[in-house]
């Protein structure tokens, strides 16, 4: 089994590395001109392709599960790839707080700073085999999947309409999962007293801030795509 599982993760890097040299030339083509556009391109491909294995090989450990092996197991071997794949999302949110890139930036900074906790702090301490690892990695992986092809394809509308439909989907899913994750964490006593804070402004940000405020924005930007509700026009946000 772990012979099959090794030869799995081989022949998905060789596919991943494949595909980068096609989307890296068609990137090329289709992205805007400045001089840091190849850098953000090629980050943008990095971490597409990243987040890409990531999910490959949560999603077929699910089916290569042996009978002791746990979800934590996976964890143990993506907890350094998902940091860094992370700290490219801390780039963007730099590149947002300068005026570099359209988005929320204090959506940014929250948003990757419980996600910080939750690898760092929260997972690890999960039980032995409990569903939140796994729930809150697909999550993430499913949401950063389909927004860095955007990124990549600015001119694909198509792309853009996925990457506004599948947070509605991923952010409840994680957002709970998280949640979750750290009320177990907060509730044992061999938790230090930093870290109960921490939890408790965690639980605060998941359990009231997103689904009133972040949640709502999504569904104004999804549910249009879908049909849905009707997409205001700048002629009715004026006259509003």
């Amino acid at each position: 089994l772990t012979l099959e599982k090794s030869t799995y993760e081989c022949v998905s890097f060789t596919v991943l590395s494949s595909m980068a040299t096609v989307l890296s030339s068609m990137a090329t083509s289709t992205s805007r001109r400045s001089p840091l556009q190849p850098v953000w391109t090629f980050l943008n491909i990095l971490a597409c392709l990243g987040w890409s294995f990531v999910l490959f090989i949560l999603l077929t450990g699910l089916f290569l599960e042996s009978e002791n092996g746990s979800l934590n197991n996976s964890l143990v071997d993506l907890q350094t790839p998902v940091l860094v794949l992370e700290a490219i999302c801390v780039v963007e949110v730099f590149r947002i707080l300068v005026g570099d890139l359209p988005g929320n930036a204090v959506l940014g900074v929250v948003l990757h700073l419980i996600r910080f906790v939750a690898i760092s702090e929260v997972l690890p301490r999960a039980d032995e085999g409990h569903w939140t690892v796994n729930a809150v990695l697909v999550s993430w992986a499913i949401t950063e999947v389909t927004r860095y092809p955007m990124y990549i394809f600015p001119s694909i509308e198509g792309l853009r309409s996925i990457r506004m439909v599948v947070p509605l989907f991923t952010f409840p899913a994680g957002c709970f999962s998280e949640g979750y994750g750290a009320y177990m964490v907060l509730t044992r006593d061999d938790t230090p007293l930093w870290l109960k804070a921490v939890l408790c402004g965690m639980l605060f940000v998941n359990g009231v801030l997103g689904p009133t405020m972040a949640y709502p924005a999504l569904l104004k930007k999804g549910l249009p795509v879908l049909g849905l509700i009707k997409k205001k026009d700048k002629g009715e946000k004026k006259s509003d």
